[in-house]
Formats: structure tokens, sequence, C-alpha cells
């Protein structure tokens, strides 16, 4: 009987003990919810947010933007040296490895930068880079045509991630399914539609991450994602509408992370569209948008009113711009001094919320005589309908990540970048294209400035597209997941539970 009662014991503080264990064993799969999954992992077919959210993960850059200053900072790069306005000399940290084993080299930068070139939906970013020379395995040199300024925060995009050259020649199209590459997670599975599995390279460069799994789950509604939050399905989430960030951290066990973003919400107005091909028209609308109204109700003040399309961390923002007007008695009379009321216009947007600011829009322009139909479309099909012209008008935000006024406006108004390569408001001026190529070229960062200035200064009075607010960073997130902060793009490799 004693050695009976004696096994028993031993077998019960084996079970508690491996019950305790069970509890206090880390969690070490993070699921991660926004509007829609990946379009594409190619980093250079693609400028949406959320299919560059998993490039993030997947791939890294030779720089990173630190978001505090908005510089360029060494990622992939050991050191670097300006050797004159057109040359800089760059090495490559060593024995850095992609997830097949293969050692990162000068020729996969250059394959990938010669690759970007030739995309039309990122050239612009890589097009006055006239060779890279390779002096050995692991040192470079980038020359462009003429002094480009924004050339190290260019080489920050997500466009320029770099890829593993060997494995793209041998099968590209099942190489984008599944990337080789040298970032801190690999793809495990990609339910395209639904959701996509990453799993954690183990030999990441910068350490192997805590995280070992991570889902990115496509929740278009937002009050799902919230929902999800709350039930625990869900451990971190984007987007998250402002009437729910008291009602989440209410009980302590979710978090809200909030910073001022580099994008900007906008109203795009297809300048190509029969109707909106009319100047007068696109300044009456932009008159009679109440844009506070907007920022008070939808995101209830967390907001700051556009008045500019850049947004305040990004180079080339005016501070000492005027706020824009609103005057709806001014836009109601300009419509009927040029026969325009009873104008018809269709406005595509991609969310719920989105369809709350559009629905302020069509009862503010309903009062000068415009009426505006509401169309919600899936991202996939917003960006295909928007690319291609099929729609009067669409709310979408921008943010150039790279943190300089040339990729604010250059894929969105220079007339090289029509359609879906950025410019989806079919804007065409040529003062405005050479302002650009002036700004991009110039050292002179005062000079940088009044070029950038003096284009917005000429959007203000084209009107191919309405700022309306300067968005923020925010996720949503269990209080058990630690080392978060409100980045342009989530972190995992940085996070722990």
């Amino acid at each position: 009987m004693k050695r009976l009662l004696s096994i028993t014991l031993a077998l019960s503080l084996v079970l508690l003990g491996g019950c305790a264990e069970k509890k206090n064993e880390k969690k070490d799969k993070l699921v991660f919810a926004q509007l829609s999954d990946p379009k594409t992992l190619d980093p250079q077919n693609s400028t949406d947010n959320y299919s560059q959210v998993a490039i993030t993960q997947i791939y890294d850059r030779l720089f990173e933007i630190d978001e505090k200053t908005g510089t360029a900072i060494p990622s992939l790069v050991e050191e670097y040296k300006k050797i004159d306005d057109k040359t800089f000399d760059i090495k490559l940290k060593k024995d850095i490895k992609f997830t097949n084993g293969d050692t990162l080299t000068s020729e996969d930068v250059k394959f990938t930068i010669e690759r970007a070139k030739g995309n039309p939906k990122v050239a612009h970013l890589y097009k006055m880079i006239k060779d890279i020379v390779i002096i050995s395995d692991n040192e470079f040199k980038i020359i462009t045509e003429e002094p480009f300024s924004p050339l190290l925060n260019h080489l920050s995009h997500k466009s320029s991630s770099i890829i593993n050259r060997k494995e793209v020649l041998k099968d590209e199209t099942k190489y984008f399914e599944n990337p080789i590459a040298t970032g801190p997670y690999k793809v495990e599975t990609w339910a395209i539609g639904d959701n996509i599995t990453l799993s954690s390279n183990q030999n990441y460069y910068k350490g192997s991450p805590s995280i070992k799994t991570v889902v990115i789950k496509a929740v278009p509604e937002e009050n799902s994602r919230v929902i999800g939050l709350e039930t625990g399905e869900i451990d971190m989430s984007l987007d998250i509408p402002a009437i729910s960030w008291n009602d989440l951290e209410k009980d302590g066990k979710l978090k809200v992370y909030s910073a001022p973003s580099t994008t900007t919400g906008y109203i795009g107005l297809n300048v190509k569209s029969p109707t909106l091909s009319n100047k007068i028209l696109r300044q009456a609308i932009a008159l009679a948008v109440d844009k506070q109204s907007i920022v008070d109700s939808i995101y209830l003040g967390k907001t700051k009113i556009a008045n500019q399309f850049l947004s305040p961390p990004v180079f080339g923002y005016n501070q000492n711009k005027n706020e824009s007007e609103f005057n709806s008695e001014r836009a109601k009379k300009m419509l009927e001094e040029n026969g325009l009321v009873g104008t018809k216009l269709k406005i595509a947007v991609s969310s719920p919320e989105r369809v709350q600011v559009a629905t302020i829009v069509q009862d503010q322009l309903k009062k000068i005589g415009v009426n505006l139909e509401i169309e919600l479309l899936e991202w996939g099909a917003f960006l295909s309908q928007t690319g291609s012209g099929n729609t009067d008008m669409f709310i979408m935000g921008w943010g150039p990540s790279t943190y300089d006024a040339d990729y604010g406006y250059y894929p969105n108004i220079h007339s090289s970048q029509l359609g879906s390569n950025g410019n989806r408001t079919f804007y065409s001026n040529s003062k405005v294209d050479e302002l650009l190529e002036m700004a991009r070229k110039e050292s002179d960062n005062d000079k940088r400035k009044e070029y950038y200035i003096a284009i917005q200064d000429i959007l203000d009075d084209e009107v191919p597209l309405i700022p309306l607010y300067h968005g923020n960073v925010v996720y949503g997130a269990t209080t058990s997941l630690k080392n978060i902060s409100a980045t342009g793009y989530p972190e995992f490799y940085k996070y722990e539970f």
C-alpha cells in the first residue's frame, strides 16, 4: 500500500509539474488582422500597404527609415560613403544568409535594383541610377545620372527589398509564391484571399524572433477585428476605429497604440472623367467638403485636418500653409453660374470606415447640387477600378514610407505614373512634372522645399485630389504582447508574449 501511494504521489507530481509547465509555457504564435491579405509578395510589383506588411517581414533592405528623424539608417549595410554628388560606395554586412543558406552578395543587390528599374510601378524610385558597379561580393558602388537627393531614402522602400538572384532566375513565379529572402520570417502557407502564415527565420542576422509563427489574417470588417481582439481570436490588429479605442482598453486586457503617420487620407478626382475634367466643378467640390466634420464625427478629433497632400513627418511639408477654405455657399454659386447643378458622380471606397466618410461628403455635396453615388469595393477590385479610371472619385490614403516628398508626390501626380502605377487621378501637368524632376536633383534642402511648396500651390488651384486628414498608425493588441510601438509597419521579430 505504501508503495502504491508513493507511485500515485509521484505520478501526481509529474502531472502537476507538466500542467504547470504548460501553463507557464510562453506563447509564440501571433494572429495579426488587417483589411486584406497580401495581393502579391513581389516587392517590386506592389505599393499597397497590406501586401507590404507581409513583405516587410520576409525581406530586408539596404536601409531602413528612422521614423523619429525621417532619415535612412543602414540595415543590410555595414558602412557607406558618399564619394561625390553622383556616387556612393556601399559595403554589405558579411555572412548574411538567405533562408536556403545562400550568402547575400552584391550581385543580389544589383539584380534587385535593376529589376526594380524595369517595373513601371516603382521605376521612378530608381530611374536616376545609372549603374551599380560591383567591387567584391560585399562591396559595390551606386552611380546616378545626376545628383539624386532622396537616394538613400528610396533604398529603404519596400520595392528595394533584396531578392535572391539565383532563385528568381530559376523560377520567378514560384519564387514570389514562397520567397527565399533574408528577413525574420518566411512563408509557411498562403491561403490566398484569407490569410498567410509566416514562420520565423531562426538564423536571422538580427536574432531569432521570439514569435515563431505569425498569421496575417484578412478581416475586412472593422467590427470583426475589434470583436476578434476582445475574444482573443486576434492578438493584434491594424486599423482600429477611433470609436472603439476606449472600449478596448477599459478592462486592461487590450491596449491601443497610436502615433502620427506619414499617411494622408484624401479624395481623388479622376480628371480624365468627362464630368470632372471641368476644373470649376473640382474647385467647387473642394470648397464644399467640410473636413472638420469628418475628423470630428468619424475620427473623434484624433486626427489632424489636412491642408496639403504631404503629412507633417514628411520632408517637404509646408508648416506655414493656410488652412483649406470651406465655403459651401460659394461652391453652390459656382455650380449655378456654370450650369453644373444636378451633376451626378460616383465615388469608390474600400472599407466601411471610408463609407462613413463618403456618406458625409455625399450629404455635403447634395447641399450644393451634386448627387454622389457610393460604391463599396473589395480591396483588389478597388485597386483595379481606380487604376483603370473606371470611377469619378475615390477615397484612399497615401503614406510615403521613405519620409520624403518625392515619394509623396511623384507616384501620385507625375504624368509618367498614370493609372495603377499610382496616379489614379490621371492628372498631368508639364509644370508639375518639371518641378518634381528639379526637386529630386536638388541637393539644397531649402530649395527642394520651395519646389514642393510650388507644386502644392498648383494642386490647390487644379484640385486633382482633396487632402482630408493626416492619419495615425493605430494598432490594437493584447497587453500580453510586449515591445510594440506604433511604427509604420509592424515589427513582429521584436515582439514577444
